[in-house]
């Protein structure tokens, strides 16, 4: 699957390309993806722990394409900048759980705001999803710059196990689920 902005391309990583970005495999997700990725070859921040489940769920369940991890591309570039996705299609409640990050070189400059805009957007689109949210550490302020600026606010907080208490942000689809 793919999203566009006026400066972003989001590609949504398939089985095959996950399995390029974690063998360190360049030139074959160069052919995957059409992009170009920061030396050393690693996967996007917030995603190496992730990306061997991912694929394992793509693999059995190809229908899952889009409820997972998206590469964030520059146009202008082919630079991969890093990535977006969620944590499954909607639950029982029709909420997704997004996510977000870029590499540190590129950090400040707007492609995580970009990006998520258009994929909470591409996700309340989607038939059962009613909310999309975002569980952020208190003080990462840029992250939670990023929620507020894609229409999240805040809805409370929650336990998180590996991180203590988070901020949950969140943002409804106003037509309700469908």
């Amino acid at each position: 699957m793919r999203l566009e902005t006026s400066r972003l391309v989001l590609l949504s990583l398939t089985p095959e390309a996950i399995e390029a970005l974690l063998a360190g495999d360049a030139a074959r997700l160069a052919t995957l993806t059409d992009a170009r990725f920061p030396a050393p070859l690693r996967p996007p921040p917030l995603t190496e722990d992730v990306l061997p489940l991912v694929r394992e769920r793509l693999r059995t369940d190809p229908a899952q394409e889009g409820w997972w991890t998206w590469l964030v591309i520059r146009k202008d570039t082919k630079e991969a900048v890093g990535s977006v996705g969620f944590g499954g299609g909607p639950d029982d409640e029709g909420a997704v759980m997004i996510g977000y990050a870029t590499y540190p070189n590129v950090e400040g400059r707007g492609f995580a705001t970009e990006a998520a805009r258009v994929l909470v957007g591409w996700a309340l689109a989607q038939p059962g999803v009613s909310r999309v949210c975002a569980s952020l550490p208190p003080d990462n302020a840029a992250a939670i710059r990023v929620a507020e600026k894609v229409g999240m606010s805040l809805l409370g907080t929650v336990w998180e196990e590996d991180l203590d208490e988070v901020l949950l942000y969140g943002v409804r689809n106003e037509q309700g689920p469908r």
